[in-house]
C-alpha cells in the first residue's frame, strides 16, 4: 500500500513538474508572415462572420470555414480570422464529431489558431520568443486579443473533457491551473466579454483539479453564479450548469431542471452565436434523453 501510494504522489510531482515547461501550448514563438492584401481579406472574413452568426448546418460551417482559411491565406497574422477559426474547430469538434480522436484534433486545432491570434500581439510573441512561458508573457496580451485567450482557454477545456481517457485526465489536469493566466488578462483587458463565458472557464478551472492541486470547489461554485449574472441573455452559463456542474456533483434534480429549461427555450431569444444555441438545445434534449435511463 505505501509503494501505491508513494508512487501516485511521484506521478503528481511530475505533472507539477511538466507544468513549469510549455505545456500545453502547442506552437512555437512565431509563423510564415506577409502583408497580405488586407482589402480582400476584410471583404471574405466579414462575410465569414455573418455568417457564422446565423450558420444552422455543418454545410453553412464549412463554408464559414472555408472563407475564413483563405482569410489567413491571404493575411495570416488576421487575429480575429484565426482566432473564431478557433472558435468554430470547438464547435466542429463538440457537436458534430463523436469519435474521441476526432475531438481532440479539432480542440488541438483550435488551439493552434488561437496560439497564432495571440502571437500577432508583438510584445507577447517577443516574450515567448526570448524564453518567457506563454503563462507569464500573458500579462502582455490586450483586451483585442479577449477571442484568441477565450477559446485557447475552452478549447484545452474541451479536449480534457471529450478528448481524453481517464488517465490521460490525470496526467493533464494540471493544465486546467495555466488557463488563470489567460483569463485574468482578460478580465483585467475585456471585463464583459464572454456574455459569462470566461466566469464559467474560471469555474471549470478551479472545480477540476483537487484541492492539492489548486482546486477550489467554493471558488468554482463562485464562479459558476457570477457566469449566470455575466451570461443572463445567454445559453451558455445554465447549460452548462446542468451538463456540467451539478452532474459532477450529484445533483440530477438540478440537473434535470437546467437542461429541462435550455431544451425548451428559442434559440432566436439569445445572444450566444446561432450555431452555438443550436447545439445547446440539441445537447440538452440528449442529456435529458441519458438521464432518464
Amino acid at each position: 500500500m505505501k509503494m501505491a501510494v508513494r508512487a501516485i504522489v511521484l506521478l503528481f510531482v511530475c505533472v507539477l513538474c511538466s507544468a513549469c515547461g510549455q505545456g500545453p501550448w502547442l506552437s512555437g514563438s512565431s509563423f510564415h508572415w506577409n502583408d497580405g492584401k488586407a482589402g480582400q481579406a476584410e471583404f471574405l472574413y466579414s462575410r465569414a462572420y455573418s455568417n457564422f452568426e446565423k450558420a444552422s448546418t455543418l454545410t453553412e460551417l464549412l463554408e464559414v470555414q472555408e472563407d475564413l482559411e483563405a482569410v489567413i491565406a491571404i493575411e495570416p497574422t488576421h487575429k480575429e480570422a484565426l482566432a473564431y477559426l478557433g472558435n468554430l474547430h470547438i464547435l466542429l469538434g463538440a457537436a458534430y464529431t463523436l469519435d474521441r480522436t476526432v475531438k481532440r484534433d479539432h480542440f488541438r486545432q483550435s488551439r493552434k489558431y488561437c496560439e497564432r491570434a495571440m502571437l500577432t500581439n508583438t510584445a507577447f510573441r517577443e516574450a515567448v520568443k526570448d524564453g518567457a512561458n506563454p503563462w507569464e508573457s500573458a500579462m502582455n496580451l490586450e483586451g483585442e486579443d479577449a477571442p484568441a485567450m477565450l477559446f485557447w482557454v475552452t478549447a484545452l477545456q474541451y479536449e480534457f473533457k471529450e478528448g481524453m481517457t481517464i488517465i490521460e485526465k490525470i496526467l493533464n489536469i494540471q493544465d486546467l491551473r495555466v488557463c488563470l493566466a489567460f483569463l485574468d488578462r482578460i478580465s483585467l483587458t475585456a471585463p464583459k466579454f464572454g456574455g459569462g463565458a470566461v466566469q464559467f472557464a474560471y469555474a471549470v478551472s478551479y472545480s477540476a483539479p483537487p484541492s492539492f492541486l489548486g482546486g477550489d470547489k467554493e471558488l468554482g461554485r463562485y464562479y459558476l453564479d457570477r457566469a449566470l449574472i455575466e451570461g443572463k441573455g445567454y445559453l451558455m452559463p445554465v447549460w452548462g450548469k446542468g451538463k456540467y456542474y451539478h452532474q459532477v456533483t450529484g445533483d440530477m434534480e438540478n440537473a434535470r431542471r437546467d437542461l429541462l429549461w435550455v431544451a425548451r427555450q428559442d434559440p432566436d431569444h439569445f445572444h450566444d452565436f446561432y450555431p452555438w444555441r443550436l447545439y445547446f438545445i440539441a445537447d440538452a434534449e440528449k442529456e435529458l434523453a441519458l438521464l432518464a435511463n
